[in-house]
């Protein structure tokens, strides 16, 4: 393993940035060289790749926030590297574990901005790789780490056993709903048993069930309602209700949460957890083809 074990980066972790073709490239920049926002860790390397004209190219990027290097090829700097961050949004997670292979392969711990993948095979082929190099990787929405939602989280407790979720987000089921799917992995955590959703040209609803006497969430992706994101929780001892709205907060949480990993060796989010909200957003999908037909996730994983 050529990558750096956990524990042998002396404190200074060396990031690559691989991708700039979505808002969440600037976003880490800023938050890991602009702002050190987390001590000892910083962006040494960015590969463009595709480039959208509504965000800064590779150059322009490096140059506003003083990334070092504008690499050629994605693994050109791979042993320099203590951690690769893969957000390249061109294929919306199809190219994610392909980029990411070559740089688990070596040891480096990794990122894979949301969705991971669109192919559950692909997860898993690169987990069981990352189990086998002894490297953390990790995937998730930054939502999960939304400040919000970890200030509430004791007064939630307090509420009792929960009864429903409701999580709301922008945009589309496949590629955006999986931040208003981890909203409710962050308050009811894993163990979906099954998923029902229908689709209308202008939003999604799903409803996800926890099997018998367990939780259900709904889960809405509307494309016809300034929403952002919010979730309504119903329980026992009353209900509370959301709004997730500082982005630099759940940004930070997330970037904190995976430099801690190439610190421990340990993923912030369990792979078996990743692949059940993997599998849930392709349940969805399979759900909306068959006329809202309930579809178990243990057929999806199998």
């Amino acid at each position: 393993m050529s990558g750096p074990a956990a524990g042998e980066t002396g404190g200074n972790v060396r990031v690559g940035l691989l991708g700039v073709d979505t808002s969440h490239a600037g976003a880490y920049a800023r938050i890991l060289n602009e702002q050190a926002a987390i001590p000892g860790a910083r962006i040494t390397w960015v590969w463009g790749g595709v480039v959208r004209a509504d965000q800064p190219d590779a150059r322009t990027l490096a140059a506003t926030y003083d990334i070092g290097r504008v690499i050629a090829e994605p693994t050109e700097l791979l042993h320099q590297t203590d951690l690769v961050l893969v957000v390249d949004d061109s294929g919306h997670g199809r190219h994610h574990v392909p980029q990411a292979r070559a740089f688990v392969a070596a040891g480096v711990p990794a990122f894979l901005d949301k969705p991971m993948t669109q192919d559950l095979r692909e997860a898993r082929t690169l987990f069981r790789l990352a189990a086998e190099r002894g490297v953390p990787v990790t995937s998730s929405s930054a939502l999960r780490y939304a400040r919000e939602l970890a200030d509430d989280a004791a007064y939630v407790a307090d509420l009792g056993e929960p009864s429903s979720v409701v999580s709301v987000g922008p945009g589309e089921w496949s590629h955006y709903g999986v931040h208003a799917v981890e909203q409710v992995y962050a308050v009811l955590g894993p163990g979906v048993r099954w998923v029902q959703r229908t689709s209308w040209p202008e939003r999604d609803v799903a409803v996800l069930g926890y099997g018998p006497g367990g939780p259900s969430a709904v889960v809405q992706v509307l494309r016809d309602a300034t929403c952002g994101f919010h979730l309504t929780l119903h329980a026992r001892k009353g209900r509370h209700a959301i709004a997730i709205e500082d982005a630099d907060a759940y940004y930070t949480g997330q970037l904190r949460a995976v430099v801690e990993m190439v610190r421990t060796g340990v993923p912030p989010v369990a792979p078996a957890e990743t692949l059940e909200i993997l599998a849930v957003l392709r349940a969805g999908e399979l759900s909306a083809a068959a006329d809202g037909a309930r579809i178990q996730l243990a057929d999806v994983l199998a």
